[in-house]
């Protein structure tokens, strides 16, 4: 599952490893899951469009920076005429034990401000490249975390990031698995 690990270093001097699947999806739906280690301190689970993740290995140092300023400075109105596009990257961040969840997710908790939940023994991720879409899931309680929007105009891969150590165990890729016809008892059923 291995494709390519990268350490950046950013301005505050914490190493962030990327780690890139070697299977590109293209096409149907694609299920996967993983454990991650509740003591790792920052790990991004998730998925990236491939073209995309390559581009952040060839970053130059300086542009990691979060000082860098992708704006050219003049007010050409270039920029304001982009058509909203989903995003290259879909990421559920997970730190010390817990799941950060942006504010516009559907799943509550006891915080007040919604914004992080218990850490679940797996997570499950789903990504659907027809609909461009990606699900976070309890990979045990089958319970959805987190759905997003993520580009997939290209191949897209499993991809995951650690900041200040961490450790996760991946479970087998279920690529693309195709519908097949069971029968039971005389019925024909799709499984």
């Amino acid at each position: 599952m291995l494709f390519a690990a990268e350490r950046l270093m950013t301005s505050c001097h914490l190493s962030i490893d990327l780690v890139i699947g070697d299977v590109a999806i293209t096409q149907g739906k694609s299920y996967w899951a993983c454990c991650v280690d509740p003591s790792s301190y920052l790990v991004k689970v998730g998925v990236g469009l491939e073209s995309k993740l390559q581009e952040w290995f060839q970053v130059p140092q300086d542009v990691v920076s979060p000082r860098y300023d992708p704006d050219s400075g003049h007010d050409s109105g270039a920029e304001d005429t982009t058509v909203e596009a989903p995003p290259p990257y879909a990421f559920l961040t997970i730190g010390m034990g817990k799941i950060l969840l942006s504010h516009g997710s559907a799943l509550t908790s006891r915080d007040p401000n919604g914004c992080t939940v218990p850490l679940p023994p797996r997570i499950g991720i789903c990504l659907d490249y027809e609909q461009g879409k990606v699900s976070f899931y309890d990979a045990v309680s089958f319970r959805e975390l987190w759905e997003c929007g993520v580009d997939c105009s290209g191949p897209v891969c499993p991809a995951f990031c650690f900041i200040g150590g961490g450790a996760l165990h991946l479970q087998e890729l279920v690529a693309n698995k195709q519908e097949r016809k069971v029968t039971i008892g005389g019925f024909p059923k799709l499984d």
